[in-house]
């Protein structure tokens, strides 16, 4: 008579032991998979943040040498507007050189650049023709705009040459305007010239 061989198999007991070690093996991974996803997202928010932190610069830095500056000699009381600067605010005219997120690209007329304390940040921004867009947010509320005419010596506003008599003599004052705006981390600057006859000539200038 032949015995029965016995059958392998999982007791009760493993099969529960095996199923723990799996569970735990899954959730490790799942762990390191949200942990990994986490990680992921947050330097795709922080390339993408920095992106738009670069247009904006670049925006900001066009809008600055797109500043309509007459020479003084060429300057009408009655028709052109000043330059207007102090530390929270610009107003000029603008001739852009290229299309920004605060005006398409040629004439657009008046512009403010305004530095503002929002939530605890210095916020600064552009207002064209009734528009208004965000150019660049930093975490120091003491941000700030100054002005040079030399890039050496900063102030807090700019005062235009006065008009003199050079022009009788058939010569006009180059005027350059360095803008320069400092908050936190964040140091932007770039300079206007009225070497840039065609952002402020007019037809009836007598030259």
């Amino acid at each position: 008579m032949h015995e029965r061989s016995a059958r392998p198999g999982f007791s009760l007991i493993e099969a529960l032991v095996v199923l723990a070690i799996g569970g735990m093996a899954l959730a490790i991974i799942f762990s390191i998979g949200v942990k990994a996803g986490d990680t992921g997202f947050s330097l795709g928010r922080r390339a993408m943040s920095a992106a738009d932190l670069d247009v904006s610069i670049s925006d900001a830095r066009s809008l600055i040498r797109s500043i309509a500056l007459r020479p003084p000699e060429t300057f009408n009381a009655v028709i052109d507007r000043p330059v207007l600067a102090r530390a929270d605010r610009l107003e000029v005219d603008v001739v852009t050189e290229r299309a920004t997120q605060c005006a398409p690209v040629g004439w657009a007329g008046r512009m403010t650049l305004s530095v503002q304390r929002q939530n605890g940040q210095g916020v600064l921004s552009c207002e064209i023709d009734g528009r208004t867009a965000t150019l660049i947010t930093t975490s120091d509320p003491s941000a700030r705009l100054s002005y040079s005419t030399d890039g050496v010596t900063w102030s807090d506003g700019f005062e235009p040459a006065e008009r003199t008599g050079a022009f009788n003599d058939g010569q006009m004052r180059s005027v350059r305007l360095f803008v320069r705006f400092q908050g936190g981390a964040i140091d932007v600057l770039d300079a206007a010239g009225s070497g840039r006859p065609e952002s402020w000539i007019r037809f009836d200038d007598p030259f």
